[in-house]
């Protein structure tokens, strides 16, 4: 089938206003106040014959779930992106970044790569299919959730919706530049906390030192071996301690202390094992060092996400590439979590990870995203749609 019909429908001018909209809603998360750019993207699609229904999450936050109807005959293909936002920090801007200034063929902004480009490149491609009154033999359905950048609440909503479980496939537009990601690192942060007991700083000895007792901790977790298989893509386990909050007031002996810890698991690692593994660590030690009293306690936990690429939703999206849109899609590993740490887990739906937009400017100042990318990236949507729903 010859799509350069559809392929004519996509306009960059067309994507670039959209991502540049999308920016100049303060999606930032905390707190979210996601309602307004999904309901700017609804508006747009109810248009050209999607259904759309708003999933409640509180107020000012819902996440939406437009459906162009099919025959019913296949599985939905779901068109997934996020549009809350990280902070915008401290750093400088170059431009002002909730303005999404379009300068030098690039959209700038917070979230313009993470990853509003990648939705409004969504938007093309679901729009282009609908104008061209095609057999869909699937819904095509394009999912802009909410809390992506927190808890992957909008996720979460979306995985329990009544046909979720015969998905076809879910493509994620996070910022790969247009390179695909079938692979991701499980997210596995517990906090562990060490207690003592309070004294005045010059009497130390009639306290005990809640930070000493984190440094035997740690000297001893530096050592502990926590079994894992390297990956091809995504190489090794990673564990790092991140932050360290002890003490009150440098003449007050500590009487706690906490340490962060961020763990990079891999397809294979249990979280579950995992965390077994730790407490008896913390238990065997509290058995051998006087005085020790410790705890854990899992604050975030996603599961290791991995799509084989035998799958045929991964070789009907890689075909559709090259013979409409003459690109080989390399494999890459995607460093970063995303929202097939729930899709993939819960609904076993192969999932695809592939938008415009360079990885390494996420969460930065001066965040940027090319037209052209964009453009790219929706053609890559639309050809995608046509070989897994037509």
């Amino acid at each position: 089938m010859d799509l350069q019909g559809i392929f004519a429908k996509i306009a960059a001018d067309e994507i670039a206003q959209w991502t540049r909209t999308l920016v100049r809603f303060d999606t930032t998360n905390p707190p979210g106040n996601e309602r307004q750019a999904v309901e700017f993207i609804a508006d747009i699609l109810k248009a050209d014959g999607f259904e759309c229904q708003f999933i409640e999450h509180e107020p000012q936050r819902a996440t939406l779930c437009a459906r162009l109807k099919g025959s019913g005959e296949r599985g939905a293909l779901v068109l997934n992106g996020h549009v809350d936002v990280v902070p915008v920090g401290a750093g400088e801007w170059q431009h002002p970044p909730f303005e999404g200034v379009i300068e030098a063929g690039k959209v700038w902004g917070r979230g313009s790569a993470d990853m509003k480009g990648g939705v409004a490149a969504m938007i093309a491609a679901a729009k282009a299919i609908a104008q061209a009154n095609l057999p869909l033999k699937g819904d095509l359905i394009l999912a802009a959730t909410a809390g992506e950048e927190v808890n992957m609440m909008g996720a979460r909503s979306l995985a329990t919706l009544p046909d979720a479980a015969s998905w076809q496939a879910v493509i994620i537009s996070e910022p790969t530049s247009n390179k695909l990601g079938l692979a991701e690192r499980g997210v596995f942060w517990p906090e562990l906390t060490t207690y003592g007991k309070t004294a005045h700083g010059s009497t130390p000895e009639l306290g005990i030192n809640a930070v000493m007792m984190m440094v035997k901790v740690l000297n001893e977790f530096e050592k502990l071996e926590i079994p894992f298989q390297p990956h091809a893509v995504l190489g090794n386990f990673t564990r790092s301690v991140n932050t360290i909050q002890g003490g009150v007031k440098v003449n007050v002996v500590p009487d706690r202390c906490s340490v962060m810890i961020d763990m990079r698991t891999l397809p294979g690692q249990d979280h579950g094992e995992l965390l077994r593994r730790l407490e008896t660590f913390l238990a065997d030690l509290e058995s051998q060092i006087p005085g020790l009293k410790a705890s854990i306690r899992l604050t975030y936990d996603l599961p290791p996400a991995e799509t084989p690429q035998s799958a045929a939703a991964v070789q009907q999206f890689l075909a559709a590439a090259k013979s409409h849109c003459g690109m080989e899609i390399p494999i890459i590993k995607v460093p970063f979590a995303t929202e097939a740490a729930i899709f993939v887990p819960t609904l076993n739906v192969p999932t695809l990870i592939l938008g415009p937009g360079d990885a390494a400017l996420a969460h930065q100042p001066n965040e940027f995203v090319e037209i052209a990318e964009m453009e790219k990236a929706a053609k890559l949507y639309a050809a995608a749609t046509v070989e897994m729903l037509l």
